[in-house]
């Protein structure tokens, strides 16, 4: 079954620009009033305005009322990107040197210095540690300024119980907030990453204190976060992210085999297949020969196929969305919780969440 791509508007120069620069040569005027709003949803533009940056010879082909837009979007990522390497600092500071501590993400293409890193719009660091530093990580953020930004008793015992991060924190004035982590998927959840096959191929950062995710650990934990453990819903940077790390490393079919290799060590051979395959349809991100050789069964590719073509692609909010969008990221939101608890635990936490609603709307009411 072929991956269609979505019916909206993304599909018309929004997919066609990440996969190749050079559609900027078939765009129009009213074409980029179409694309601006849909990239700056979708935390893009400063991506696109940065290939379209180290390409001089696309220059003739932008329009002068678009220049200034990718102009200004390069210099905002610059910004969230200064604020990534001031938290990293005062970070560094805060937690003691004996502590490993690695940096996922955002943060880990920051200090690798890797290309993907220019144009994005971080909103937070994480950084993982092992489960047995985490109790000393906390106090050591806590006492440099840092507070959890969360009240309700049941979601700090939800954090601390059943997730694999503890709940944000941030000191107060700064711009962003830190996510910090004990492995890269929720403990409950059904895909749950080898911790010790994770901590045990670490890698050290030249010039930095920081340590990062092993290549292919970085591949399939992006994976795992877009496929199960996020709601899909306008997430497109994500599989962006996954299309840049995979162009860089997975280049060959020994790569590709490594690849696989490594995500059947963390049980997670579904999400990483998922996550190529959209790739390698809507972005063109090329696999070697057999990557996607091990299909899920066609009964559970369709609807990841109509949940992924309708949800994930950004919309302009005000506008609103389809009935088929709406569905879809209603069903999205069932899959996430389904993924991510057992039903025991998924009747208890949705249980409490609509009590709270309820208990919120009587006083609203009130």
């Amino acid at each position: 079954m072929s991956t269609e791509l979505p019916a909206g508007p993304a599909s018309l120069h929004l997919l066609p620009l990440l996969r190749h620069i050079d559609h900027v040569s078939a765009m129009r005027l009213e074409d980029w009033d179409r694309l601006l709003p849909l990239a700056r949803q979708a935390r893009l533009l400063g991506t696109i305005a940065h290939r379209i940056a180290d390409r001089p010879d696309l220059a003739e082909h932008i329009p002068a009322r678009v220049r200034g837009h990718m102009a200004a979007s390069i210099n905002y990522a610059a910004h969230r990107l200064q604020m990534v390497r001031m938290e990293l600092a005062q970070l560094a500071e805060a937690l003691p040197e004996a502590l490993s501590v690695t940096l996922l993400k955002g943060a880990a293409y920051c200090v690798q210095g890797l290309p993907m890193a220019r144009g994005r719009m971080p909103n937070d660091v994480d950084i993982l540690v092992a489960r047995r530093d985490l109790d000393g990580a906390e106090t050591a953020l806590k006492a440099g300024g840092w507070e959890m930004e969360i009240t309700d008793a049941y979601d700090e015992h939800y954090y601390r119980q059943w997730s694999h991060e503890l709940p944000p924190m941030r000191v107060p004035g700064h711009a962003l907030e830190v996510d910090l982590h004990h492995t890269i998927s929720p403990v409950t959840s059904r895909v749950r990453a080898n911790d010790e096959a994770l901590f045990a191929v670490l890698e050290s950062v030249p010039g930095s204190r920081y340590k990062v995710l092993n290549a292919d650990d970085q591949i399939i934990h992006a994976s795992i976060h877009l496929i199960q453990d996020s709601e899909i819903s306008g997430r497109l940077r994500d599989l962006v992210d996954i299309d840049s790390l995979v162009r860089a490393r997975v280049r060959s079919t020994s790569d590709g085999q490594r690849l696989w290799a490594r995500a059947q060590v963390h049980g997670a051979s579904r999400p990483v297949w998922y996550a190529l395959h959209f790739c390698h349809h809507w972005l063109g991100t090329p696999l070697p020969e057999g990557c996607l050789a091990e299909a899920p069964p066609v009964h559970a590719r369709l609807p990841l196929e109509l949940l992924f073509r309708h949800a994930c692609p950004p919309v302009v909010f005000e506008r609103g969305g389809s009935a088929p969008r709406r569905l879809a990221e209603l069903a999205g939101q069932f899959r996430y919780h389904w993924l991510r608890m057992p039903p025991r635990l998924l009747v208890r936490h949705l249980a409490h969440k609509s009590a709270r609603v309820l208990r919120g709307a009587k006083v609203l009411s009130a």
